[in-house]
């Protein structure tokens, strides 16, 4: 992975030198590099199933699923952190940071397996 780091970080300073830090190709090499940056630190987040943070995440994604039945629709960030603090369950910021995913991509991954 040292490698890929190494030649994306190459091609995109050649793509600044030769067309400019504003350009299109210059947003390409950038885009592929933050991709190239973002897989490693998501392969880099495995979690032991005994983990306390894992235990508190599957715990607060199954409650989020839960509620997202219950009251047939997904909350929104603030009424899940409110109900998270009351339930002792992970914020939005922490199930964002542990799924790899935004609010809008874990509620398209939710909404899907919810059985009505």
């Amino acid at each position: 992975m040292i490698n890929d780091f190494e030649r994306i970080r190459e091609k995109l300073h050649q793509s600044i030198e030769i067309y400019g830090l504003h350009s299109e190709k210059t947003k390409k090499v950038s885009d592929k590099c933050n991709e190239l940056i973002n897989s490693y630190y998501r392969n880099e987040k495995q979690y032991h199933k005994s983990n306390l943070m894992y235990v508190k995440y599957r715990e607060s994604i199954k409650e989020l699923k839960n509620i997202t039945k219950d009251f047939i629709e997904f909350p929104t960030i603030k009424k899940w952190n409110y109900y998270a603090k009351e339930n002792n369950l992970l914020n939005s910021e922490s199930l964002k940071y542990i799924s790899g995913n935004d609010w809008h991509d874990l509620r398209n991954r939710i909404l899907p397996n919810i059985e009505r």
